[in-house]
């Protein structure tokens, strides 16, 4: 009976030390650090859009820009048309459209006209070639709308300029 009853110490004392053990590692497990918080979702705020209608106009959110004195759109500004190109081929209700361009007061009244009337032509050329088929005029103003009129390089960066008017159904 004495040696009954041993055994039976010596398998409770064995029992208690393994769940002694595993409560052991449960607490080194437990007063471990938590994993860290997953990264915050940052929502990115809409890219605003490079052109839009706006009443009988098409409004662009950048310049289209030329080298000085040239008539050739620069990359930069491809994105801008490519919008302008989209609106008008998922609008079938604007039936023409007029590119109007205007340059700075810098050069003469006749040169600037000139320049003006091939930028805007430029311009047509590019929706064309993107799959335009609105009809499309482009008239050159030079200097003679201009926005602005101080004489500084700020104020003829904003009268160099191309304007989009729709004309709709």
């Amino acid at each position: 009976m004495r040696a009954n009853r041993a055994i039976w110490l010596v398998v409770l004392g064995a029992l208690a030390a393994g769940c002694g053990s595993a409560k052991t590692e449960m607490s080194v497990a437990a007063s471990a650090a938590p994993p860290p918080p997953p990264p915050p979702v940052v929502v990115q705020p809409a890219a605003p859009a490079e052109a839009v209608i706006e009443g009988d106009r098409i409004k662009i959110a950048r310049p289209i820009f030329y080298d000085l004195d040239k008539d050739e759109i620069r990359p930069e500004s491809f994105s801008v048309l490519d919008a302008v190109a989209n609106i008008l081929r998922t609008h079938p209700e604007i039936t023409a459209l007029t590119v109007e361009g205007h340059t700075d007061n810098q050069g003469s009244v006749d040169h600037n006209i000139k320049l003006s009337e091939r930028r805007a032509n430029a311009v047509v050329r590019y929706l064309v070639q993107h799959g335009v088929a609105t009809p499309m005029t482009a008239p050159g103003y030079g200097a003679g709308a201009p926005l602005c009129f101080t004489n500084d390089e700020g104020c003829r960066a904003m009268n160099r300029r191309v304007e989009f008017r729709i004309k709709s159904k």
